[in-house]
């Protein structure tokens, strides 16, 4: 099996072609989707695997610690950018926080794996920080961009719901404070028993307080890093723009069993004129063909 992460699920349709040709041509002509907007290619050759990775690397790809005791796929609100309620879209913190954790130095030596989400929006949890080992909320406080930081969220058979580490933490200090919780977690986190491993299992053990205490004394140590400024100097001026200008049925008659598809798959954007689609996987599964068709569709109505 290949793990492909996907941070936040965005994905292009160039990617989703060459996702769909390396399917056909080296795996089962399956693709499956995990929880964690991630994409898994089975029954694969060992042997191919270093031109599948290289053919992934050409459209911007990576494998690399989407597996072992590592900082795994950051995941996002599927709504991000478009939902009605959030206080702004997190796609570009998403991203620019699994670019810079991918290989960190200080991510290297966890007991277990450690799972990032980002939400843009209090009152509805797409992006399920609450059981996440670091979730971030996004939140304005006097125009300024920030969030609710939270961690030791987690399932499993000893399920935890995430502590409120900062109630508002400025963007700026995102990636700063997500080394230092990482160093912490390294430095104390079990490393012996895996059931007992989880960041989680430390933060209940601590005390939310005590480890706060630990993360900032990380703060005051930590050797500078242009990144922590440079990486989001940019952030507040990304924004998507639509391929198309909205367009209305004009009194057509709608296909049966549109408006029942329309109610449940059919999401209002805040962008007024504007809807975005969810597309049912049964088990997460779907073919090459299938792959093609969303990235077809994607390309034509939505842009690269």
């Amino acid at each position: 099996m290949i793990r492909i992460k996907i941070p936040y699920g965005g994905v292009t349709p160039d990617q989703m072609e060459e996702l769909a040709n390396i399917s056909e041509e080296y795996s089962v002509n399956v693709i499956h989707i995990t929880t964690r907007q991630d994409f898994q290619m089975h029954y694969l050759h060992m042997d191919t695997i270093p031109d599948v990775m290289y053919r992934l690397a050409g459209v911007g790809i990576t494998t690399r610690e989407a597996c072992g005791n590592s900082v795994r796929n950051v995941t996002g609100c599927p709504y991000a950018g478009v939902c009605r309620t959030e206080a702004f879209d997190v796609t570009p913190y998403a991203s620019i926080c699994a670019q810079f954790l991918l290989g960190h130095e200080d991510c290297q030596d966890f007991g277990r794996k450690f799972k990032i989400a980002f939400s843009g929006c209090e009152e509805n949890p797409c992006a399920l920080v609450a059981m996440h080992d670091m979730g971030a909320i996004a939140r304005v406080r006097d125009g300024k961009r920030g969030f609710g930081l939270y961690v030791g969220g987690g399932l499993g058979a000893v399920p935890h719901q995430a502590k409120e580490l900062y109630e508002f933490l400025p963007q700026a200090e995102l990636l700063k404070v997500s080394v230092a919780i990482c160093r912490v977690f390294a430095r104390l986190g079990e490393k012996k028993n895996r059931a007992r491993a989880r960041i989680k299992f430390l933060v209940q053990k601590l005390g939310i307080d005590e480890f706060k205490r630990l993360v900032e004394e990380e703060l005051a140590i930590l050797p500078h890093d242009g990144r922590w400024t440079g990486l989001l100097k940019d952030v507040d001026s990304y924004s998507e723009t639509p391929l198309k200008q909205p367009m209305s049925l004009n009194g057509a008659d709608r296909p049966d069993g549109f408006d029942d598809w329309y109610t449940t798959n059919v999401y209002r954007q805040k962008q007024d004129g504007y809807v975005g689609i969810t597309v049912r996987l049964p088990l997460g599964d779907l073919s090459a063909w299938q792959l093609r068709q969303l990235a077809d569709v994607c390309r034509k109505y939505c842009g690269d």
